[in-house]
């Protein structure tokens, strides 16, 4: 529970300029005072003691956020934000570690330090930093696409060029269906490359990702 919250009015309801606590799992009211909760001030939890693994979880309510609004808060982890991504989006908010977003209407991401945690900013700076982009941000960015532009989906799929056939061929070997949807949701298996894989699957009887990979095939369009 939050030791402090220090708020001032605003338009539809209050905003908060200061929240204190020692908690590790934090959770905004969405409202204070006998006002909604609408809108986060710059750096508003900096004051508040370290707490490793810091989840933050933002009311819908929330509507406003400051760009710097959660810079500062020591140990955050997790961003919970139970209104939709095009909001929170829409704030341009900067971070100054790496953080997961968590929104209502299902998407997540991992954000890295220093890196805008918004798009498409974020992949346009990842792609002026290459050596900062990995497989892992790769799938993530394709798996959920939302503001991906055509220039960072062509560098995403070229990070995993390299290591996409070893990545599936080992998921098969492991008999491990989800690191396959994976691959699949983020559409970078051709189907030739499934066609491979089901060929491996079957010599190896690997049972379960045979049947997965066959339903796969079977959703291809026909000619």
């Amino acid at each position: 529970m939050a030791n402090r919250i220090d708020a001032e009015p605003c338009e539809g309801g209050c905003r908060i300029v200061r929240l204190m606590t020692t908690d590790r799992d934090v959770e905004i009211p969405d409202e204070h005072m006998g006002m909604a909760v609408v809108a986060l001030g710059p750096r508003f939890m900096s004051r508040s003691p370290h707490a490793a693994g810091r989840r933050v979880t933002v009311p819908a309510t929330v509507r406003t956020m400051d760009p710097e609004a959660f810079s500062g808060i020591a140990g955050l982890s997790t961003i919970v934000y139970r209104g939709d991504f095009e909001t929170f989006n829409s704030a341009g908010i900067e971070i100054d570690c790496d953080c997961r977003l968590e929104t209502g209407d299902g998407h997540s991401f991992d954000f890295i330090s220093g890196f805008p945690m918004h798009f498409p900013a974020f992949d346009e700076a990842l792609g002026g930093m290459g050596f900062r982009m990995t497989p892992e941000i790769a799938l993530m960015r394709l798996r959920d696409p939302v503001h991906l532009t055509d220039a960072a989906r062509t560098s995403y799929k070229s990070c995993l060029s390299k290591s996409l056939m070893p990545r599936a061929e080992q998921a098969v070997s492991r008999n491990d269906i989800a690191s396959l949807e994976e691959l699949v949701s983020a559409g970078v298996l051709s189907g030739e490359d499934v066609r491979r894989l089901l060929e491996r699957s079957l010599s190896s009887g690997k049972t379960a990702v045979t049947s997965m990979l066959m339903s796969v095939l079977n959703r291809e369009p026909r000619e």
